[in-house]
């Protein structure tokens, strides 16, 4: 196996799938005001020509084989609604991938946890933006938030190991932070707090939602005491813990960025592989998973497209590319 890495050591470890671009959420933060009005970024937008399980499989094999990832992430858009999911978690693990995870909204977990588990999903991250219904509603644009609850308690019941994630964002929901560590706490849970990231529609504005690490950290303090905890080689949070089961991290894209050891590469629903989130150009990897010394190639030269220190934004959309 030819090693893949840049001058500076990093690898590609992990690997995020973005499964499909829809989603039956329209969340502020992934979703423009005019396509949510639209209606064009829900479940029933007209749908791109999606991938099989076969053609995922071949793909991330071949990667396999060149890096020997030591993870897969699926996402979307919204990836229980991808309606092969439970096969491709399985032609994953055959390919010798045991540590498989999803990113999901939790909407549709409590019908599908059980049989995630059986799949051989290993853990679960779920977004949750408020524990108040009705600003849940308002920043998801989705009417039914109680479902996501539902969906958590039916993936804890299942046997997961469970992240919660927060987008928190100013003049929104940052009223949420304490409520939501709290709830985490209740369910012996991780919640991590994410800085809003500069992508797809709000690529080009000012930011001006954006809600820092140093905020955040200062609503928790004013109502526990925090000690920071050691950060693992190529997390992207950073952990504290506030006592009493109470452990939060913060993804600090813009304060404290976590570009120096990253190890992601990232696929779209369409097959086209982002060595960096800040590189919007894709490259369409298929036709050379037969001729290993030209994907191993081209997985160098998306190694190298690296940011050295800190993400820079993207004309890339968190529904196309999952994060």
């Amino acid at each position: 196996m030819q090693k893949i890495e840049d001058h500076i050591g990093r690898r590609f470890e992990k690997l995020r799938v973005s499964l499909l671009n829809t989603c039956n959420f329209s969340c502020e933060y992934c979703v423009s005001d005019d396509i949510a009005a639209s209606g064009t970024a829900a479940i029933s937008a007209p749908k791109e020509e999606q991938l099989s399980t076969d053609e995922f499989a071949s793909m991330i094999g071949a990667v396999h084989k060149l890096v020997n990832l030591k993870s897969i992430r699926l996402t979307g858009g919204e990836p229980l609604l991808y309606m092969d999911l439970f096969e491709l978690i399985s032609k994953i693990r055959n390919l010798g991938i045991e540590d498989i995870r999803l990113t999901t909204n939790g909407y549709y977990l409590k019908q599908t946890a059980n049989q995630l588990k059986e799949a051989g999903l290993r853990s679960i991250n779920i977004s949750i933006d408020a524990i108040d219904l009705e600003l849940f509603k308002k920043i998801a644009r989705h009417h039914q938030p109680q479902r996501v609850f539902d969906g958590i308690e039916a993936a804890l019941h299942a046997g997961f190991h469970v992240k919660l994630n927060a987008v928190i964002m100013r003049g929104r929901n940052e009223s949420q932070i304490i409520p939501l560590l709290d709830y985490a706490a209740q369910l012996g849970v991780k919640i991590r707090y994410l800085e809003l990231m500069k992508m797809g529609h709000l690529f080009e504005g000012n930011n001006k939602l954006f809600f820092s690490e140093k905020e955040i950290l200062e609503t928790i303090d004013q109502h526990y005491s925090i000690t920071e905890l050691h950060r693992k080689q190529s997390e992207t949070a950073r952990y504290w813990s506030a006592g009493e089961n109470r452990t939060f991290g913060i993804i600090a894209n813009e304060s404290t960025p976590f570009c120096h050891d990253c190890n992601r590469l990232r696929m779209d629903s369409r097959g086209y592989f982002y060595g960096c989130l800040s590189n919007a150009r894709g490259e369409k990897l298929a036709p050379f998973i037969q001729k290993p010394e030209v994907l191993t190639q081209k997985l160098q030269q998306l190694l190298l497209l690296k940011q050295p220190v800190r993400f820079h934004g993207s004309q890339l959309s968190m529904r196309n590319i999952g994060g």
